[in-house]
């Protein structure tokens, strides 16, 4: 909650833009276009879902992350520099949301033979924007492959508020980018430190996720900032395990751990304090009348008459994914009766003469 979601669309919009902003109570939607300014004057789209409550709403996700839009959706993850022992609980509480979801919408397309094949296209999709000229990246052939997760929809962590970072003592800011650079490039993931305060960060914000969103606008690899002293800009599949490097083995408890994702974490831990293991619905849900004094008759029954319209949509989707599936299954064969054969009736035969 008050990561600065509102504020960084409302920038990416138009980033000279500051008016005031009100807090997202749910699911918020606006949306941004662009022109090509080549012959063709095409005009892309992109819509903004924003999800507001923290983790206290988390399930809203599903409203715009379906089977239907899968092919054009970009996850962006925004974490608040200024409490940074709460980074990487945030991060790792939607990535695991990410791949509850994407398992659930696997499912779901599996059953509708249209669909059958979406994952495997889009999964082959991500590798081939991580790697670079359509091979797999070096690191997912190494010895650590098995600790990438190849995600059917893009991803961005954005980590927010960083002129409220920018005085922390050297070592903590190594600490909190090599965490999250290793955490963002084993899920093919792009990184970028920004700031609302600061014009260039806010434009490295823009170009990052304008990558994803609008045709021709890729960020080249070679313009990546892996300077701990310095505000990150990482696009996806331009790091290095060996550049990420690992922590200090002394910062390591005894009980080693299995993997070099866990050495980053407890090195962490001893920097931050505890990561809290978040999960749905932990803490307050957001109410924005707890006494109930502004109560209103009529604003209540519409609310609840909107409530009643989404259940009844929710269940015309179901049921209409159910007839699409019902109409491309194979008719059963009939069985056919067989008509009787119609056979000569053989001729009398002459009776025997003594």
């Amino acid at each position: 909650m008050s990561s600065g979601k509102s504020t960084l669309i409302r920038r990416f919009k138009n980033a000279e833009k500051d008016d005031e902003l009100q807090p997202t109570t749910a699911l918020d939607y606006s949306f941004a276009r662009t022109v090509d300014k080549g012959k063709t004057g095409t005009k892309d789209v992109a819509h903004f879902w924003e999800l507001g409550g923290g983790t206290s709403l988390p399930d809203l996700l599903d409203v715009p992350l379906n089977e239907n839009n899968l092919k054009s959706t970009v996850l962006v993850i925004v974490a608040d520099l200024s409490k940074p022992n709460e980074v990487m609980a945030c991060v790792q509480f939607w990535l695991r949301k990410l791949e509850k979801r994407m398992q659930a919408l696997e499912q779901i397309c599996k059953k509708e033979p249209k669909l059958a094949k979406l994952f495997d296209m889009l999964r082959e999709r991500s590798i081939k924007r991580f790697g670079e000229g359509g091979e797999k990246h070096k690191d997912m052939q190494g010895p650590l492959s098995h600790m990438f997760k190849v995600h059917a929809v893009s991803v961005v962590i954005v980590a927010n508020k960083y002129d409220e970072f920018a005085q922390k003592a050297p070592e903590l800011k190594r600490v909190m980018s090599r965490t999250l650079r290793f955490v963002a490039h084993i899920n093919g993931a792009s990184l970028v430190y920004t700031s609302q305060n600061e014009k260039q960060l806010i434009s490295n914000f823009r170009q990052v996720v304008s990558q994803y969103l609008f045709k021709g606008q890729q960020v080249r690899r070679d313009l990546k900032v892996v300077d701990h002293l310095k505000p990150l800009m990482v696009p996806a599949g331009s790091d290095l395990i060996l550049d990420i490097g690992t922590p200090p083995m002394e910062s390591v408890d005894d009980n080693k751990p299995s993997d070099p994702l866990q050495y980053w974490l407890q090195y962490f831990e001893r920097c931050f304090g505890p990561i809290q293991s978040l999960v749905a619905d932990e803490g307050p849900a957001f109410i924005l009348d707890p006494k109930g004094q502004y109560k209103e008759a009529s604003v209540d029954k519409a609310l609840t008459c909107k409530e009643e319209d989404l259940n009844m949509y929710r269940e015309m989707q179901e049921k209409e994914r159910e007839e699409q599936a019902n109409e491309t299954k194979p008719l059963p064969a009939r069985k056919l009766n067989k008509a009787p054969s119609i056979k000569s009736k053989p001729k009398a035969s002459a009776a025997s003469q003594e």
